[in-house]
């Protein structure tokens, strides 16, 4: 059995190292296709072995991996995008796992978890079910110039999900301050396509997606409703997403349309995926806007529950909002007069995310009479002291919130470790 991993690259230095460094050891060979790195990407793939081809960019990302797969021999193909890799256990098993299914002909590939993280922080922000693994089969092959989807002779792969083996791939390229570049590249793409008329059942919710990350919150309700209208959108693993969109989107156009128009889309989107914490996110989204927060506290924690046990095969982008949901409870909390559960929504706010300064300086405010010795013991059960951006981010925060006394102490201890 021989196994090709394969990928494509431009400019992608920082990340392919690490990347190639995830499949060294179970590849056969690898591929990359550069597609105008001026940076040393390419010296890096090589000095991993990597057989490095060259392919002119055309705007479209299928083109340039079906001459990957052009090129690769291996009875299975691994292709991982330059800021994928796998984790050590996925190394570990996927060798033996690919032998084991190698005659199982009525499978074409294998279905893994994709864990999507800020490259930055390396806060989780998502997670949803890729292939990223399938055999080498001259059928098989990519289809569409972005988002693009592996059909098999126009039709879906067949894919097993082995549940009881973690084939985990993590992804880092949604740092922030690069999404704003990668969205208007793909939307032009994505509209370059509609108009030669090649649409697939996700190339509306595509648009639409990319437009509520610009701000552009007409579209991405237009285009939102007719990604619902596709007859075969709900067999993607996006088909709760445009309901998500329509209500976050129509929040920010409160101008235009009512609660009433809103709550249309809640009541659907609650009957057809009440197991979806992105739903009930948004739901409660609605409803703390709207300023009737036992509603949202409701909905909020019924995200929170939904997440916990979720199982679905659809995307599930709400680990990258939990912080954010904690810290609105507490508020809320607030709001309805509970400081018992104010004061543990935002100590859990800032367990998830400790820099969260929102929630530090709501905490701050429900214990703010207290003792300085008892605030700097309670700030112990989240901070480190040995930690030298945990002093600078509350010497910060205790400045601005003007108590002299704790940033004086956060920063004397800062002097003393790290000076």
């Amino acid at each position: 059995m021989k196994i090709s991993s394969c990928l494509i690259a431009k400019n992608e230095a920082a990340n392919i190292g690490r990347c190639l460094e995830s499949v060294k050891s179970i590849s056969d060979e690898i591929i990359v296709v550069d597609t105008g790195s001026t940076d040393n990407t390419v010296e890096i793939a090589k000095s991993f072995g990597a057989k490095v081809y060259f392919y002119e960019w055309d705007n479209n990302f299928s083109s340039a991996k079906n001459y990957a797969l052009d090129k690769a021999s291996g009875d299975w193909i691994i292709f991982l995008d330059a800021d994928e890799y796998f984790d050590a256990k996925t190394r570990k098993i996927l060798v033996d796992t690919l032998k084991k299914i190698l005659d199982e002909q009525e499978y074409d590939a294998l279905l893994c978890r994709m864990i999507n993280t800020d490259g930055y922080n390396g806060k989780k922000l998502s997670e949803n079910p890729t292939v990223r693994i399938f055999r080498g089969n001259r059928d098989i092959r990519y289809k569409g110039a972005v988002h693009e989807q592996l059909v098999k002779q126009d039709k879906n792969v067949k894919i097993i999900h082995m549940k009881d083996l973690p084939l985990i791939i993590y992804h880092t390229g949604y740092s922030s301050n690069l999404l704003p570049e990668k969205t208007k590249r793909n939307l032009k793409i994505l509209e370059d396509e509609v108009k030669n008329n090649i649409i697939t059942n996700q190339t509306y919710y595509h648009i639409s997606a990319m437009h509520s990350n610009l701000n552009n919150y007409d579209e991405a309700i237009r285009y939102a409703m007719m990604a619902l209208e596709e007859p075969t959108f709900n067999d993607t693993i996006f088909a709760y997403k445009p309901y998500t969109i329509i209500i976050n989107s129509m929040l920010h156009l409160k101008e235009k349309y009512s609660f009433e128009d809103i709550n249309k889309y809640i009541e659907e989107a609650a009957e057809r995926f009440p197991y979806h914490p992105e739903i009930w996110y948004a739901i409660g989204n609605a409803y703390k806007e709207y300023k009737n927060y036992p509603l949202a506290i409701e909905s909020y924690l019924k995200a929170i529950e939904c997440d916990k046990n979720y199982s679905s095969m659809l995307n599930n982008n709400f680990p990258a909002y939990l912080d954010g949901v904690y810290n609105n409870l507490a508020y809320m909390s607030l709001k309805i007069g509970d400081k018992v559960m104010a004061l543990q929504y935002y100590f859990d706010s800032l367990k998830i995310n400790k820099y969260n300064t929102g929630s530090l300086r709501g905490l701050y405010e429900l214990i703010k009479n207290q003792e300085p010795e008892e605030i700097v013991l309670f700030f112990k059960n989240i901070y480190n002291m040995d930690n030298k951006d945990d002093l600078v981010f509350l010497n910060a925060v205790m400045a601005d919130l003007g108590n002299k006394v704790l940033a004086n102490y956060y920063y004397v201890q800062h002097e003393r470790k790290f000076s």
